[in-house]
C-alpha cells in the first residue's frame, strides 16, 4: 500500500522540468516526503538509537510522547511493540506520539486463557505472576456473540506513576440511566458518572454539554477515566469518542465493526466511518479485488481523505478475526412464539441487545411488517444487527 504521495509526485515533476524557468543558480530542493495528518495503529518496531518507531509499516521520527494530552518525560523509552498509538504528523520527522490504550488498571483473576481489568474479562494468555500489577492493554473492538468485545493486541506492565496513576477504560456505551447516573461499558462493567457530571468533565464533539452528551449516545464508543470501587468504575472524566477520520487525511488500521449491504460505507473500530467509491483500491494478497470481500470482522488498513477511502489493504488470508459471516433478508417479518426471534421467508432471525431498529420499528410492532434485515451469523444463528422498513 505504500505509495508516493501527490506532493512527492509534484515535486518530482517540477524537478524534472527545471521548475518552469526559475533561477538556475539555486539547486532544486528534494521533495518533502509527506505523511497523513493522522495515523492510528500499533507499533511494529522501535529504534531507540535513531529515536524512531514504525507504525503500519512506515517509519516515523519521534519528537515527543504523550498520554492523556500530557507529555511523558521518558518519551520513547516508555514505548513498546504492539502498543496502540496515534501519531500527529505532516512529515516523517518530529511526530507527536500519543499512547492510546483501551484499558489501564490492575490485573486480576488470571486463568489459563483469560484475565480481568477494570471489571472486563479479556481472552488472552498471560503470565500468572502479573496478577495485581498495573498494566496497559491495547486492543481493537471486535464483533462477538455477546455484541462488541475486545481483541487484545498487547498487555504491558507499567509503573502507574508514569501514566498519571489513573484507571482508564474504553468501550461501547449501553444501558444509560440518567437518574442513577450510570451506564455500562461492554457486557459487564458498570460506570457511575456522577462525579464527572459534578466536575463538568463530560465531553462530546458537538453543541451538547454535560449529561446531554450521553443522551442518545447508546452504542457509541466512550472513554472514561477514574477509579474502581467495589466493582464499579467511578468516572471523573467521560468522553464520547468523535470520528477522528473526518476532514483530514488519515491512515488507520483496525477491524470493520459495521458495514452496509452494498459495501459502500463501513465503520472501523466502532468510531471511524468511511465511504467506498469506484476509485477506492482494495488489495488482498497482493491483488486488487472487489469491495464484496469486505465484511464485519475484517482486519484492514485504510488510507482515506475526508472520509473517502483511497486504499484498503486486507493483510492476509486470516483477515477476518471474528470468523463471522453476514446475511441480508427482505420480506415480511413474522414473530415466533419465542421472545427475541422472528422469521423472514422461513429464515429464523434472533434479536439481541445490539440489534438496531430504524423507521419506528421495535420488537413489539415488528410482526407482519415488510422489512430489510442485515446481520451476522454467530454459531450458526442469524443475529440481526439492523432492521428497517423495506423499500417497496
Amino acid at each position: 500500500m505504500k505509495k508516493i504521495t501527490l506532493a512527492t509526485l509534484i515535486g518530482l515533476v517540477l524537478t524534472g522540468c527545471g521548475g518552469g524557468g526559475g533561477d538556475d543558480s539555486t539547486a532544486p530542493q528534494p521533495p518533502v516526503e509527506t505523511k497523513p495528518q493522522l495515523v492510528m495503529g500499533t507499533i511494529d518496531r522501535i529504534d531507540p538509537v535513531n529515536n524512531e518507531i514504525t507504525v503500519n509499516g512506515m517509519p516515523y521520527q519521534v519528537n515527543d510522547v504523550e498520554y492523556a494530552n500530557k507529555p511523558l518525560a521518558d518519551g520513547i523509552a516508555l514505548l513498546q511493540p504492539q502498543m496502540m498509538v496515534e501519531l500527529t504528523a505532516l512529515t516523517k520527522s518530529n511526530v507527536t506520539v500519543s499512547i492510546e490504550p483501551t484499558m489501564v488498571g490492575i490485573i486480576s483473576d488470571i486463568t489459563e486463557n483469560t484475565f480481568v481489568v477494570n471489571g472486563v474479562t479479556l481472552d488472552y494468555k498471560l503470565d500468572p505472576e502479573l496478577a495485581g500489577e498495573w498494566v496497559m492493554v491495547s486492543s481493537l473492538p471486535v464483533v462477538t456473540e455477546l455484541g462488541l468485545g475486545y481483541k487484545v493486541l498487547s498487555v504491558i506492565k507499567i509503573e502507574k506513576d508514569d501514566f498519571g496513576n489513573r484507571y482508564e477504560l474504553e468501550g461501547r456505551l449501553t444501558n444509560l440511566n440518567e437518574v442513577d447516573q450510570t451506564f455500562k461499558i461492554g457486557a459487564s462493567t458498570l460506570v457511575n458518572f456522577s462525579k464527572a457530571a459534578n466536575l463538568g468533565e463530560i465531553e462530546c464533539d458537538d453543541d451538547r454539554q454535560g449529561i446531554q452528551c450521553l443522551t442518545n449516545s447508546d452504542k457509541q464508543w466512550v472513554e472514561v477515566s477514574g477509579e474502581m470501587q467495589g466493582g464499579i468504575f467511578m468516572a471523573y472524566e467521560v468522553e464520547i469518542d468523535s470520528d477522528d477520520a473526518e476532514g483530514q487525511e488519515v491512515e488507520i488500521e483496525g477491524i470493520i465493526t459495521d458495514i452496509n449491504s452494498d459495501k459502500t460505507k463501513f465503520t472501523l473500530n466502532a468510531r471511524n466511518q468511511f465511504t467506498v467509491n469506484h476509485q477506492t483500491k482494495i488489495e488482498y494478497n497482493d491483488q486488487y479485488v472487489d469491495k464484496s470481500i469486505l465484511a464485519i470482522g475484517s482486519f484492514i488498513e485504510v488510507e482515506a481523505v475526508n472520509g473517502i477511502a483511497q486504499e484498503i489493504e486486507l493483510d492476509s488470508d486470516d483477515s477476518n478475526v471474528s470468523g463471522f459471516r453476514e446475511f441480508e433478508y427482505n420480506g415480511t417479518a413474522l414473530s415466533t412464539d419465542n421472545d427475541g426471534s422472528f422469521t423472514v421467508k422461513g429464515n429464523l432471525i434472533h434479536i439481541d441487545a445490539y440489534t438496531e431498529f430504524d423507521d419506528g420499528l421495535n420488537e413489539d410492532n415488528l410482526h407482519d411488517q415488510r422489512v430489510e434485515v442485515e446481520g451476522v451469523i454467530i454459531n450458526g444463528k442469524n443475529v440481526a444487527r439492523e432492521i428497517e422498513l423495506a423499500d417497496d
